[in-house]
């Protein structure tokens, strides 16, 4: 036994009872108490997912296709052979003809540059996908009392225009948040309404919200709730509670004031949330008894309503005016968050992103410069947005990640991160089955956990933490690239960046430039928040995705590639950094190639060209194995517990079926800046729909083309037709010589030799016969080829398109058994096509060798 160990065993010692019977007691006395056991919290740890070889093994294996696939359309299988200026005899038909053909040609390959560009930029976002450990506030708190005063949070609710409903879920979502350290302490933490359109019915619900958690601060109410059958203490249960039914239509369990206190108070919410206008209407008076819901009308005193009317009165506050710059602070008790409602004096500035210049005027006194902000001392800020409901162990599971151990003195210090992001999750609907793709499964269960192994996951506004000296000028490195007083930087230097449509993306992007990483997420079967008012009609989903691709469009033009990616000034953490910034400004490129994909069966179809001079059936023998090892590092990543494979799925129709919305965003904006167009604010823009439906329609046009250039055989290509007329002259040259020598011979062999002549002409007119037929095969093939191009479109667009005419949308299922029946379908056609042309090819090849 060492001295060490010896010197931290306990001590026994007897002293003297204080009793006056002098009774011994033994105690223990530590000498040398042991030190806490060192932290096992890590909140910067991470694990990559499970198969990551395997994905890089298939990531290798497409790039060899793609090799491969580029030398066949560049060269043929030949040496680049340049011709009339157009390099590749694959590259455009071999007989073009019209210009819009040479045109068409150019443009698809450009298409496919794209592509490929787009698709290995992709493989980066999944090579170092991770999953993050789980930690906890209330584990850092056990460890380091410190962090509570640290973690100083604010949360943001900005609000312009939604309507009422939607806004009390977000407060309820916010009252709700559990909080850590010591105990039913919540002074760090600021719950700041933003709201832009100064409604009455808005600071109503904020201070029904207040007063509501105010009442359950009473230990005898929580237990009565208890009882009363309320799953959790918060103001999420509480409220869903009363609104399912909790003591409708019988007695309460209990007969307390402060029960119907609360209940009236979240009658008089229920009633403001009904209220489309959130500001005008019959809520603004007390109910008589005998109306009001919930209430236990069998009790004789009835006076609690009465004792409830100057609450109710507080709340609704009939006589305040909301004026431009109005702020109401609602601060009773350290036990719970100061609630801050305000309407800034300058509502809907900047207009290209009004909410960033709402968010801002609470980080910086723009209104007030000789008063403290908002946010006061907090560090820390978060972006609610209105739509979605926090749930109660939010920040508890995300505002550990700003934080790294540091092992010499077992505390926790601020890590280079600048925000935390979190997906953004939806109810999901059954019998809807996701047909607008809100769930986004592609972006936040595959394409983030790829980028958050190197800290390079981008903002998607709501469900972000953002670390306060970040956007006040601070760098990585503890250095200040801009002065935090001087507020004409506010929106451009400072906090978050509202020069584009796009907030979020830009502001991340700058905190990228500044040397700081970011954390994602995303547990497995867990919701952070969840999304009370989602897109449910196309032309909202459209206006919603038509406004980030503007955005990005605004990136590229008004910051450009030097600045998000080759900047030499910037401190970009990684290379994979400077990648992504560029993709941030271009990915919207992609969507030509897959409006190409769309296009071309229809094109085909009707003109019987290709943009190539091989067949189409061709071209798909060597696109599919590049497209489907494409996707296979998508589908191994998507194959883990708490990713849903039909979402993926749907997300890749969805962006199929939005194609034509990023490539509108694209030239719009680049009109409208380049004609110095007076911008629209963030939500005045527009798309139209009927390129949706175009497309669709154009690909049964391009089915009933296809068999139209069949049955009139213009379906074959010209190398063909070259390799059958040049065999025919030969087999007649043949022929004459043939006869010529027969006439030549002696008479008793004239006979024989003429005989011998008329099998040989035979088999020239069995050769050249299977010979022209060969392209009939062929355009069988292309017509296959056509038919399932056309069929995959529309498995592709159906969804959108049968949720804007009514029809009954396939389910995911259904959808799935579509498209692998379209393709299984193909093969074996193919199969029995090919059969039967390599049984005729070898005839040839055997009459040939005859003739020989």
């Amino acid at each position: 036994m060492d001295v060490q160990d010896l010197c931290s065993r306990p001590v026994f010692a007897w002293r003297r009872a204080a009793s006056p019977s002098r009774i011994l007691i033994l105690t223990t006395i530590p000498t040398n108490p042991p030190p806490p056991p060192p932290p096992t919290h890590t909140p910067q740890g991470k694990r990559f997912l499970r198969r990551e070889y395997l994905i890089w093994a298939t990531v290798l294996l497409n790039l060899a296709t793609a090799a491969y696939y580029l030398y066949w359309r560049v060269t043929g299988g030949s040496i680049t052979d340049i011709q009339n200026g157009m390099p590749g005899d694959q590259w455009v038909p071999d007989n073009p003809g019209p210009i819009w053909v040479r045109i068409y040609a150019w443009l698809f390959f450009a298409s496919e540059a794209c592509l490929i560009i787009g698709i290995m930029i992709g493989h980066s976002q999944r090579l170092f996908a991770v999953q993050r450990t789980v930690v906890n506030m209330d584990d850092l708190a056990l460890v380091d009392s410190n962090i509570t005063y640290n973690a100083r949070v604010s949360v943001f609710l900005p609000t312009a225009g939604e309507k009422p409903d939607v806004v009390l879920k977000a407060l309820l979502g916010c009252m709700a948040q559990r909080g850590w350290g010591a105990a039913s302490k919540l002074s760090y933490m600021r719950i700041i309404v933003l709201d832009e359109k100064k409604r009455k019915g808005v600071l109503a619900l904020t201070a029904a919200a207040y007063k509501l958690a105010e009442c359950m601060l009473n230990p005898e109410l929580q237990r009565i709730l208890q009882f009363e059958g309320v799953l959790s203490l918060n103001a999420i249960d509480v409220f869903a509670w009363w609104k399912t039914g909790g003591g409708h239509a019988r007695q309460f369990l209990h007969d307390h004031d402060l029960l119907y206190e609360i209940c009236a108070i979240m009658e008089l919410m229920d009633d403001i949330a009904k209220n489309e206008n959130g500001g005008k209407g019959t809520w603004g008076k007390p109910k008589d008894p005998s109306k009001v819901r919930h209430f236990n009308l069998e009790v004789g005193d009835k006076s609690y309503f009465e004792k409830n009317r100057a609450t109710l009165e507080d709340i609704i506050m009939p006589n305040v005016t909301i004026d431009p710059g109005y702020i109401k602070t609602y601060e009773s008790s350290d036990l719970l968050p100061r609630v801050i409602y305000y309407s800034r004096k300058e509502p809907g500035t900047p207009k290209v992103s009004p909410k960033a210049g709402n968010m801002n005027a609470a980080i910086f006194p723009i209104d007030y410069p000789e008063q403290v902000p908002l946010i006061g001392d907090s560090t820390i800020v978060v972006v609610d947005d209105c739509r979605h409901q926090l749930q109660p162990d939010f920040l508890q599971r995300t505002v550990p990640y700003f934080f790294e151990l540091h092992k010499p003195s077992n505390t926790y210090t601020w890590a280079k991160v600048a925000f935390v992001q979190t997906p953004q999750r939806f109810p999901f609907q059954k019998e809807k089955d996701d047909p607008l793709g809100n769930h986004a499964a592609m972006q936040y269960d595959v394409i983030n956990h790829g980028k958050d192994g190197i800290g390079a996951v981008g903002s998607s506004g709501h469900g972000s933490l953002w670390r306060v000296a970040a956007l006040r000028g601070l760098d990585a490195n503890g250095r200040c690239y801009a002065d935090p007083s001087n507020l004409r930087l506010v929106g451009h230097k400072l906090g978050f960046r509202s020069e584009m449509l796009i907030e979020d993306t830009h502001t991340s992007l700058e905190m990228f430039r500044a040397g700081w990483r970011s954390v994602y997420i995303n547990e497995p079967n867990e919701n952070l928040s969840v999304c009370t008012h989602q897109p449910d009609n196309i032309a909202w989903r459209i206006k919603q995705v038509l406004r980030w691709h503007q955005g990005a469009v605004q990136l590229l033009w008004f910051k450009g590639p030097w600045y998000t990616t080759f900047s030499p000034c910037a401190q970009y953490p990684t290379m994979w950094h400077r990648l992504y910034g560029f993709d941030q400004c271009t990915y919207y490129m992609q969507a030509i190639p897959g409006y190409m994909l769309l296009v071309m069966p229809i094109v085909y179809g009707v003109t019987g060209q290709a943009p190539f001079s091989a067949t189409i059936f061709d071209f798909f023998v060597r696109f599919i194995p590049f497209i489907v090892t494409a996707v296979l590092p998508t589908v191994i990543l998507g194959n883990r517990p708490g990713v849903d494979m039909d979402r993926l799925s749907r997300d890749e129709q969805v962006w199929l079926s939005t194609t034509y919305i990023q490539m509108y965003a694209f030239f719009s904006m680049t009109w409208q800046i380049f004609t110095c167009a007076k911008a629209g604010d963030a939500w005045t823009v527009k798309a139209p729909t009927w390129p949706l439906f175009v497309a669709f329609y154009g690909e049964f046009l391009a089915i009933l083309g296809g068999l139209f250039w069949l049955i009139y055989n213009n379906f074959q290509n010209n190398r063909i037709q070259n390799n059958s007329s040049n065999a025919a002259e030969a087999f007649n040259i043949n022929s004459n010589k043939e006869q010529i020598r027969i006439n030549n011979l002696r008479p008793d062999l004239i006979n024989e030799a003429t005989k011998n002549s008329t099998q040989l002409r035979m088999t020239n007119e069995f050769i050249i016969s299977n010979l022209i037929g060969y392209p009939q095969i062929q355009w069988f093939l292309n017509f296959i080829s056509v038919v399932a191009s056309a069929a995959m479109a529309i498995f592709a667009l159906w969804p959108m398109v049968a949720m804007q005419k009514g029809w009954k949308p396939l389910s995911l299922y259904q959808s799935k058994l579509v498209a692998y029946v379209i393709v299984g379908g193909m093969i074996i056609a193919v199969s029995g096509v090919t059969y039967f042309q390599e049984i005729a090819y070898g005839n040839i090849q055997s009459s040939l060798t005859t003739i020989g």
